[in-house]
Formats: structure tokens, C-alpha cells, sequence
């Protein structure tokens, strides 16, 4: 027989990382990425980790295989899935998995005020039950269906790496001296990219490895304000990481960061939640992890043709180019300015937001007679962004603000759909 499971859980999307657990010991999960279809399913799953009789110190950290995201309508989402539970305790820097457990199935969101909350979750049964149910989940595709079936075994893609990954995000989000995760009877399995960090003698220092090959840069918050409560004691590359020292200068709490940049923007983003008492650094209450997505994910949401959402006059395609990075033209007709703009898009994580600085001017033509020179641009080395946002049905659109502003300060763009970029 199925499994129906009738929940309520609000996930409304922040940035804050960790609560303490009731236990002493690790800190309790807190998805602390910025996808809020991820915030509702892992909140249902951390819900899903109470079932288990954990012993002090243990943390639930969901491994949601998603294999499929249907949105209904503007307010109701089907996500098709297995959603794996698992529970650790750490010894000697590892985490150890106790106990855990898979619930393929498909859960239901609903989207109030803004927030996704998981109101069901149906899972498959046991025995013969179990192949019978994701069948019928999979309703004909085969595809989809086959996919249940690959999700079984934790040593094995594509739930090695979303466990990796969570684990991952949930050390760093907390700077947990955590350097590997462990089955029993298994070989552990490191993480290579762990952000170490430590109070010591009333400090807190943050230890960051740095590949070889590895660009790009890495800038610590000098917490120079007046009202600051730690100050930057040293930032430096050394042996293979990248470290941060910030001592106490005043007591209560405050968050410190570190940043990586990939040229002008910010591809990670790393906070840490301080707690100062007496004059030395008590404890990290909390944190967050924030990166920026992959180029495969930013292609699919804005190559493509958009339009100027209050004229429609005003053009903008999005492309790649020749080494793969994303650009964008603006094309105004003549009356509307008259000039083409082009730009190389580099996507700010904590902005959410594409920044650019090399765009390039062009001036077209005000009669259809004269020929367009885009031999040489009349400004050039211009910079700026398109920041992300959604109209009030959710549509994705572009705001485009530029050292270029000829008669407009800022231009919302939407993007086309098939057909009508066709036309």
C-alpha cells in the first residue's frame, strides 16, 4: 500500500545557516543554500529525521535526489524524488552515519505569502508494493521511472554526490572542523573542500583549502566600522589554504564573511555568526553558504530572447561566446536611442545579480537609409548589471542598470518564449 504522509512546513527562503541542536554537540540542519524549492523539501525531511531515536549530539542532513519538478500553477509544485534521511554523530573529525533511511516518492508544495511549504508527501510501500508505486509515480515515463531505481545505493551516483554536497554546504554553512562522512563498515569519504574553523585562545580562525589550479581570489571582511566587536587580525595564503584571523574587541554578536571572486564577481560567499563574551569569542551560533550556480543552470534560465517589458521596442538576446562565457546585446531602435550594446556577463552570487565591465556602445542609424559602423564603439570599458527578479506571476525578468543610461536609469526586460521569438 502507499504511503501518504500529511504534513505543513514553511521554508521561507533566508541566508542564515545553523541553530544550535537541543543536544550538545553539532549544530542542527538548517539548509542554508537559495533554492526555495530545496528549503521546503529539506525541511520536510528534517521533520522525516525525528522518526529516528538519535542519540545526544546527532544531526539529521537530508540527501534529496530530485529527479523531476512540475509546477502546476503559480502556486502548487509536484517535486518527483527520493528523499533520503540520514543521521551522524562526529568522532574525530568524521561523520559517522547512524541511522537514515530513503523515501522515494513525490511531494506536494504549496506557495503562501511568498514562502513553499510541503503539505503531503507520498512515498512508495514496501515488498512488491515498492516497484508497483514508482511505477505509478512515474506515470508512463520511462524514463523518470528508471530514474527511481538509480537512487538506491549511497556509493553510487547520482546520491553520492547530492550527499556530498549537502554534508558539504551543512560543514561549511557551520565551520565545523569536519574533514570526512562515514559509513559503517565503509571507508570514509573526504571532503576536499572543507572550510575549516576553530575558536582558539578566544579568536576564531577560518581555514580555507585552495587548490593549485585554482583562480580567482579569496577577501576576508576587515571589520574596520566603528561599532565592530572583532577586528581582521591577518588574512594570508599559505601551505595550500587561505586563513583568517579575527580577534575580540568588545562583547556580543556579530557576523564576519569571506568572499571569493572570480574577476568582478563574487562566486562564493561565506558567514560566520559570532558570539563574543568576556572579552574572547565564545561560540559560533550560526552561518550561511552561499554560491553562484552553474553555467549549465544560469544558460537554461537566460539564453534567449527578451523584450523591453513597458515599450517592447527594446531588444536583448543572450548568448555565449567563443570560450563559453555568457554575453548580452541590447539592440534600441531608432526611436528609443538608437544604439547596440554589448557586454560579457559574470554572475554575483550575493548580488544575484550579472555585473559586467567591459561593455561596449555602438550608435545606430536614426534613418533606415544609413548603414550601422560597428567598427568601433563611442564608449567602451562601460560597466554595470541585469539583476535578477520575477514579476508578480513568478515570470523570470531582467533590470538592466548601466554607466549608459541615455534617457532610461533602468530597462526591465522579459524573456520571450518560443513562439514569440519566433515572430
Amino acid at each position: 500500500m502507499k504511503k501518504l504522509i500529511v504534513i505543513v512546513l514553511i521554508a521561507c527562503m533566508t541566508f542564515a545557516g545553523a541553530a544550535l541542536s537541543e543536544n550538545t554537540g553539532l549544530p542542527a540542519y538548517v539548509y542554508p543554500g537559495n533554492d526555495p524549492i530545496e528549503a521546503a523539501v529539506t525541511a520536510c525531511m528534517v521533520e522525516k529525521g525525528k522518526d529516528y531515536l538519535l542519540e545526544d549530539g546527532a544531526v539529521t542532513i537530508p540527501a534529496p535526489v530530485i529527479l523531476k519538478t512540475v509546477f502546476q500553477d503559480d502556486t502548487h509544485t509536484l517535486v518527483y524524488g527520493n528523499f533520503w534521511v540520514l543521521n551522524y554523530v562526529e568522532k574525530d573529525h568524521v561523520l559517522e552515519c547512524i541511522s537514515g533511511g530513503e523515501y522515494p516518492g513525490v511531494m506536494t508544495l504549496e506557495k503562501k505569502d511568498d514562502c513553499w511549504e510541503a503539505v503531503a508527501l507520498e512515498t512508495a510501500g514496501d515488498g512488491d508494493d515498492y516497484a508497483k508505486d514508482i511505477k505509478r509515480f512515474a506515470d508512463g515515463d520511462a524514463e523518470l521511472e528508471n530514474a527511481y531505481f538509480h537512487t538506491q545505493d549511497v556509493s553510487e551516483e547520482p546520491l553520492k554526490g547530492v550527499r556530498t554536497r549537502f554534508i558539504q554546504d551543512y560543514v561549511n554553512a557551520n565551520g565545523l572542523d569536519i574533514t570526512a562522512y562515514q559509513d559503517y563498515g565503509w571507508d570514509a569519504i573526504p571532503l576536499t573542500d572543507t572550510i575549516v574553523g576553530r575558536i582558539e585562545d578566544g579568536s576564531y580562525i577560518v581555514r580555507i583549502p585552495v587548490q593549485e589550479n585554482e583562480t580567482g581570489e579569496w577577501v576576508a571582511d576587515d571589520m574596520a566600522q566603528n561599532d565592530s566587536i572583532v577586528k581582521l587580525a591577518y588574512a594570508r595564503l599559505e601551505n595550500g589554504a587561505f586563513e583568517v584571523r579575527y580577534d575580540p574587541v568588545g562583547d556580543g554578536e556579530m557576523a564576519v564573511a569571506v568572499h571569493h571572486f572570480s574577476g568582478i564577481a563574487c562566486d562564493q560567499a561565506h558567514t560566520f555568526d559570532l558570539l563574543v563574551k568576556d572579552g574572547k569569542i565564545q561560540e559560533v551560533t550560526g552561518g550561511s553558504y552561499t554560491a553562484s550556480p552553474t553555467d549549465e543552470e544560469l544558460a537554461a534560465y537566460c539564453i534567449g530572447e527578451w523584450r523591453e517589458q513597458e515599450t517592447q521596442f527594446t531588444q536583448m538576446t543572450i548568448g555565449t561566446n567563443d570560450e563559453g562565457a555568457l554575453t548580452a546585446e541590447i539592440v534600441s531602435p531608432m526611436t528609443h536611442g538608437a544604439y547596440l550594446f554589448r557586454m560579457t556577463l559574470h554572475y554575483d552570487c550575493e548580488l544575484n545579480a550579472f555585473l559586467y565591465d567591459d561593455g561596449a556602445l555602438y550608435d545606430l542609424p536614426i534613418t533606415d537609409s544609413e548603414e550601422a559602423d560597428l567598427s568601433e564603439p563611442v564608449q567602451q570599458n562601460l560597466s554595470g548589471r541585469l539583476m535578477l527578479l520575477a514579476d508578480e506571476n513568478d515570470a523570470p525578468v531582467l533590470s538592466w542598470n548601466s554607466q549608459f543610461t541615455r534617457e532610461e536609469p533602468e530597462i526591465v526586460f522579459f524573456r520571450l518564449n518560443g513562439e514569440e521569438a519566433d515572430k
